[in-house]
């Protein structure tokens, strides 16, 4: 945990100031719902004198806490791990697409960059002639993973499972992988030319020619965008239909992640809660025990530079 030591006071002009800082939203997630905890009991009960602000380096998720926490280096803070007994898995659900978005945004962009890393969309479709079971369709997945790997090297990847108007099980995946990996070509020849096509029963020729597509990504935007607009849209499926996991994480150790956590006063824990509470639409007076919102972290450092900290 990193320790933040208050500076001289603020100046008055930026105590009593209502502005707070421009630019501190991260815009490519407002459609994200924030996640938050209440609780019914008021400021002033608070048994504790600090609370914590939890960010990503070099991503776009923070959270404030007013309980003591331990930020993962893999996953948010609020992220339930194990334990506990899980219902069956019927659909997307809302909380499903928080944290898929969460996990994207918790990844470290520029180190992403210096290790200059690509990504790469790659949807997947079935033939005409297609399972009706999802875990059928999960298994092909987990097979083309399997050669992929062979032919190449082990990388990262987020993976979705979603339904066609026709009925057919489909992927939206993003793929990170190391500068050694293989050219987009390369990638694009053996998933097209073969690979796909075996793993699904080589059901038909056409399937081998349309049933792919490969694509190199050029900025983060437009990751985000791709997640958001495919991966992490709602989406209705068949009614009583058991799909299991719909999403998941591969190699997810090879993702730079990092948390940092710092300790800042009640006073500006609740300056910070108001702020955070704008992209978690949040009205009232009732209290928040955790929020998380995206927001870029250096953003998160200069709220706080502004609130009159500094690291160490």
């Amino acid at each position: 945990m990193n320790n933040l030591k208050e500076r001289n006071p603020v100046p008055n002009g930026i105590q009593t100031s209502s502005e707070d800082p421009t630019g501190f939203i991260y815009p490519t997630y407002r459609a994200a719902p924030a996640e938050t905890q209440e609780d019914s009991s008021s400021e002033k009960s608070s048994h504790q004198g600090v609370a914590y602000v939890s960010s990503s380096v070099g991503g776009s998720v923070s959270t404030l806490s007013f309980e003591e926490t331990r930020a993962s280096n893999r996953l948010s803070p609020l992220t339930r791990r194990g334990g506990g007994i899980r219902n069956r898995v019927r659909g997307f659900s809302r909380a499903s697409r928080r944290n898929l978005l969460r996990r994207l945004a918790s990844i470290n962009r520029r180190a992403f960059r210096d290790f200059k890393g690509r990504i790469i969309f790659v949807t997947l479709t079935h033939p005409r002639k297609y399972p009706e079971d999802p875990e059928v369709c999960k298994n092909h997945l987990k097979s083309l993973r399997k050669r992929l790997q062979r032919e190449f090297e082990p990388f990262a990847a987020f993976w979705r499972l979603g339904i066609q108007k026709r009925g057919a099980w489909h992927f939206h995946s993003l793929l990170f992988v190391g500068p050694s990996f293989g050219s987009i070509g390369e990638l694009r020849r053996f998933i097209i030319s073969s690979s796909w096509y075996e793993v699904t029963g080589k059901v038909s020729e056409g399937h081998l020619r349309a049933g792919t597509r490969v694509e190199a990504v050029r900025r983060w935007k437009q990751a985000t965008t791709y997640v958001e607009r495919y991966m992490a849209k709602p989406e209705e499926f068949p009614e009583g239909l058991q799909t299991g996991r719909i999403w998941g994480i591969w190699n997810e150790e090879l993702l730079p992640v990092r948390w940092e956590t710092v300790e800042v006063s009640l006073r500006d824990a609740f300056r910070i809660r108001r702020i955070y509470r704008r992209p978690a639409e949040r009205k009232g007076s009732a209290s928040l025990r955790r929020i998380t919102v995206f927001v870029r972290h250096e953003n998160v450092l200069r709220l706080l530079e502004f609130l009159g900290y500094q690291l160490e």
